[in-house]
């Protein structure tokens, strides 16, 4: 499972985990958010 991850930059950017579950996928993309940066949005991709 893939999550993709929304932040707010000077250009809405995205950041990308893949992972077993959604919880482990949520943890890993939460853990790339650079510091200061919030999460707008997460979304789901089969592949």
């Amino acid at each position: 499972m893939k999550l993709v991850g929304v932040i707010p930059t000077k250009e809405t950017s995205t950041i990308e985990v893949e992972a077993a579950s959604y919880q482990e996928g949520l943890a890993a993309l939460e853990a790339k958010i650079p510091e200061g940066y919030q999460l707008l949005s997460i979304r789901t991709e089969k592949g």
